[in-house]
C-alpha cells in the first residue's frame, strides 16, 4: 500500500492512469478516496489520477489533533505532490476539503494550476462559523451509542433520497474508518481554526483557475456559504434539485462539466 510520510504521519494515497496531466482528488468529511469512483473511471484514460485519504480518515494516520488537521493535510499533500509527482496538476475537492485546498493556495505551489470546489463551505462570515460550531457541538454532545447512528442519519440526509443502493453503500462505507467524535470536533473547532487560518485572507492568485460547483440543496442553498464570495471571478455552476453528493449521484453531468473546465484551462 502506498503511504506518504509527513512529520511522522502516514497519508494513504492511490494512483490511477498514466496521463501527462495530473488530477488530485480530495474527499470530504467522513469520506475516503474511493468516493471518487466515477471520476476515476471517467478520466482514467486521459489523466494520471491521485486520490488521498485525509488524516483522521480511511487508511491514513488518525492520531492528530482534529481542529488543525486541514492545515496539516494541506502541508502533507503538497509534500506528496512535490516528492512523488512534481508536475502541473489540478485539485478537485469535496466539502470539508475546501479547507485543505484553501491552505494549499495559501502556502503556494507553482505546479498547482487550478482548484475545483465541489460543494465546499466558505467560512468567511461569522454567522457561518457560528452555525458550524453549533452543529459540531450538538453532534459531540450525543456521544456514546447515539453518535454513530446519528452520524449515519446525517450523512444520508446529505446524500438525499435519489440515490442507488450501491452508491449509498459506497458513500456510507467510508464512515466505518472514521471516529465520529473526531470528525465533529474538527467542525466544532472552526472558530479556533479561523483565528489562525482565516479563509477570507486566502490570496487571489493570477493564473490559478477556479471552478465552483454547488448543490441547491447543499452549500448552494445559502449564498453566504459559497466560495463565490471570495473567488468572485471563478466559473460557477449550480446543480438544481441536487444534494451534497451530486458528483456521485449525478456523476455523468458532473464529469462532463469538469472535463470542459479542464479542457478550457489546461
Amino acid at each position: 500500500m502506498p503511504f506518504h510520510i509527513y512529520n511522522g504521519l502516514s497519508m494513504f494515497y492511490e494512483t490511477f492512469g498514466t496521463g501527462q496531466q495530473v488530477l488530485l482528488l480530495i474527499h470530504g468529511l467522513g469520506g475516503n478516496g474511493s468516493v471518487w469512483k466515477y471520476q476515476i473511471e471517467y478520466f482514467l484514460n486521459k489523466y494520471q489520477i491521485v486520490t488521498v485519504d485525509q488524516f483522521g480518515h480511511g487508511q491514513s494516520s488518525k492520531d492528530l489533533e482534529p481542529v488543525f488537521a486541514p492545515r496539516v493535510d494541506a502541508e502533507a499533500i503538497l509534500s506528496l505532490m512535490k516528492e512523488k509527482f512534481n508536475t502541473p496538476y489540478y485539485v478537485i475537492g469535496h466539502s470539508f476539503a475546501g479547507l485543505i485546498m484553501a491552505e494549499m493556495i495559501n502556502i503556494g505551489d507553482s505546479n498547482l494550476k487550478g482548484v475545483v470546489l465541489v460543494d465546499c463551505t466558505y467560512q468567511g462570515y461569522n454567522d457561518v462559523l457560528t452555525a458550524r460550531e453549533a452543529f459540531g457541538q450538538n453532534m459531540i454532545a450525543l456521544n456514546g451509542v447515539n453518535l454513530h447512528p446519528e452520524t449515519e442519519r446525517w450523512y444520508k440526509e446529505l446524500v438525499g433520497p435519489i440515490v442507488t443502493p450501491d452508491d449509498l453503500n459506497m458513500i456510507l462505507s467510508s464512515l466505518q474508518n472514521c471516529e465520529p467524535r473526531w470528525l465533529f470536533e474538527s467542525v466544532a473547532g472552526c472558530k479556533k481554526y479561523d483565528s489562525k487560518y482565516p479563509q477570507r485572507t486566502i490570496p487571489i492568485r493570477d493564473g490559478l483557475s477556479i471552478f465552483i460547483l454547488e448543490a441547491d440543496r447543499g452549500v448552494g442553498s445559502n449564498i453566504r456559504k459559497s466560495w463565490i464570495n471570495h473567488f468572485r471571478m471563478a466559473e460557477y455552476y449550480l446543480f438544481e434539485n441536487s444534494y451534497h453528493f451530486f458528483f456521485v449521484v449525478d456523476h455523468e453531468k458532473f464529469n462532463r462539466l469538469l472535463a470542459r473546465f479542464l479542457d478550457e484551462y489546461k
